[in-house]
């Protein structure tokens, strides 16, 4: 009897181990498909991004762009801008965003550590050229990452990158605030407190008219500022370090100067 039982516990492990490995197996596979799924979804949606609407809105919500791919309408100016699937999305499942996964990992620390000395301000534009004085810009976004937090801009009046105005909310920090960007160094116009949590979707505006702003987040109004600095510019969104953030629904509504 004693043999027989050292006999068959090397049978009874193997043909546990065999079940396990095809059990992981199994699940491997089913997570590939799922993803693979997904991208396919992304890459199959058809509705166009960058549309005129009636009132000669313009409204982007990378819905035709392949999930995880560089987008088709927008251009990185800095920084690794890609389509990102999120189904949480106010219009999933693509949103634009710099992701926090994909990448090499020696890029990764090196996106971390440059942070400790330099601060990196990265930036997408639309591939349109077209610029605009006066408009009403907004978009949904999603702070989600960042070891120094995570920050979240609406870019307006880009001229090059050391001249635009950008709406930045910042989130631990949990402030709202107009900057000016001249010569590489950002100049605050107007801060107020703003709570943001991290991974929620929110919303955020800004009325330019001439040098006058006024800011929403959420379609409160949350403050108005004034400068005359830079008179017209294409538009953009913004975030800065190793901060990880999602767009969707960006809108540019122009008007008429002066209205």
């Amino acid at each position: 009897m004693t043999e027989k039982k050292f006999v068959l516990r090397p049978a009874l492990w193997a043909f546990a181990l065999a079940g396990s490995l095809a059990m992981a197996a199994s699940v491997a596979l089913a997570a590939s498909n799922r993803a693979a799924a997904e991208v396919a979804v992304a890459a199959d949606a058809a509705a166009p991004s960058d549309g005129a609407n009636s009132d000669g809105s313009k409204v982007w919500n990378f819905d035709h762009d392949r999930g995880y791919s560089k987008p088709q309408d927008w251009k990185a100016v800095a920084g690794d801008w890609r389509v990102l699937i999120d189904r949480d999305a106010p219009s999933e499942p693509n949103t634009l965003g710099l992701p926090g996964y994909g990448l090499p990992h020696t890029r990764q620390v090196k996106i971390w550590f440059s942070s400790f000395f330099t601060t990196d301000y990265l930036v997408a534009i639309p591939k349109d050229t077209t610029e605009y004085a006066d408009f009403s810009y907004e978009a949904a976004f999603k702070a989600w990452g960042g070891a120094w937090g995570s920050y979240a801009g609406l870019v307006l009046r880009y001229t090059d990158p050391q001249s635009y105005y950008v709406l930045a909310a910042a989130c631990p920090k949990d402030t709202l605030a107009l900057y000016r960007m001249s010569g590489g160094q950002l100049n605050l116009i107007k801060e107020v407190p703003a709570p943001l949590e991290r991974g929620r979707w929110y919303t955020f505006k800004v009325d330019a008219r001439g040098g006058h702003f006024i800011a929403y987040l959420d379609g409160k109004q949350m403050f108005a500022a004034d400068d005359g600095a830079i008179a017209k510019g294409r538009i953009g969104v913004w975030s800065q370090n190793d901060s990880r953030v999602s767009f969707d629904n960006i809108k540019l509504t122009p008007v008429a100067s002066g209205s």
